[in-house]
């Protein structure tokens, strides 16, 4: 008889002959969520982004969540996403999450990328059963606190001009002007900085196109800057910086109900091997960078 320890080695031979035979993705990863629900077992988060940008979502995740296991599948090979074509960000994304779902069985998605989310949720819970949570801008959070005010939202041209934006801006804007800034240079810059090949004076170039104007708040729709609000504050003085991982966090939380896997595993998957330096990776957590090809 086999104890539980031995039980996922013996099926995941199975698995491979059963792959072999098939060549089907999606019923490779349905197999692998049977045999899950089948030993009782909690799954952890699959978090999925065109490369660093979920990263700040990680700390408020982490609070809701303590000891939450964790698989991160970075696009780097595609990043970034706000200037692609959507049905090109429909194909990669799709690609990356069955890869990744192919060599480990998830209980959640998180799209934890702002331009992806707009495009691609409908599309993953037609092809997925397990819960889908996505990232939108935190641009309702900004009208309710700056009814009148002057609300710059900062992201990439995808979502800057999509129409999921407008649906936000008609539905609770209240009439507020909300000036729109939308730049894929910024999202490589960010990369550029965790990678520790940045100067200060590269932020400033990047948004010189806005000039010397004052905001109440600037809404952070890429979740790629949340990672540079340090070097975003000192540009945009006195105005508040609102993203929306605590919203993120706490939904990812509500969906979950407990049932995601505890341990504080934490893995990552890559398609480049152009990622941040190594020793950033390990203050987050993953110990190493796994390379899959899409």
């Amino acid at each position: 008889m086999f104890g539980l320890a031995v039980i996922p080695g013996y099926f995941c031979q199975l698995l491979v002959q059963f792959d072999r035979t098939l060549h089907d993705t999606r019923v490779k990863i349905q197999y692998q969520l049977l045999l899950a629900d089948k030993l009782n077992m909690s799954l952890p988060l699959l978090i999925v982004d065109s490369g660093s940008g979920g990263f700040s979502l990680l700390d408020a995740i982490q609070s809701k969540i303590p000891e939450l296991s964790l698989t991160y599948a970075a696009d780097y090979a595609g990043c970034p996403y706000g200037d692609r074509d959507p049905m090109d960000i429909i194909e990669r994304v799709i690609s990356l999450v069955d890869a990744v779902q192919s060599l480990r069985a998830h209980g959640m998605l998180l799209v934890a990328c702002n331009t992806a989310s707009t495009v691609i949720l409908d599309h993953l819970r037609q092809r997925y059963t397990m819960p889908i949570v996505g990232v939108v801008p935190a641009v309702k959070p900004a009208f309710e606190r700056y009814p009148g005010g002057k609300i710059l939202l900062l992201a990439t041209p995808q979502t800057v001009d999509g129409e999921y934006l407008e649906e936000l801006v008609s539905k609770y804007s209240g009439g507020t002007n909300l000036c729109r800034y939308g730049n894929t240079d910024l999202v490589c810059l960010t990369e550029r900085f965790l990678a520790g090949g940045t100067q200060s004076s590269e932020f400033y170039d990047v948004l010189a196109p806005l000039g010397r104007q004052s905001f109440d708040a600037v809404v952070l729709g890429c979740t790629h800057f949340s990672l540079i609000k340090t070097q975003l504050q000192e540009i945009f003085l006195g105005a508040e910086l609102i993203d929306s991982a605590k919203s993120v966090a706490s939904r990812v939380d509500s969906v979950a109900k407990g049932s995601l896997a505890r341990g504080n595993e934490r893995i990552l998957y890559v398609t480049s091997k152009e990622t941040p330096s190594i020793d950033y990776l390990r203050s987050l957590g993953f110990p190493d960078k796994n390379l899959i090809e899409l």
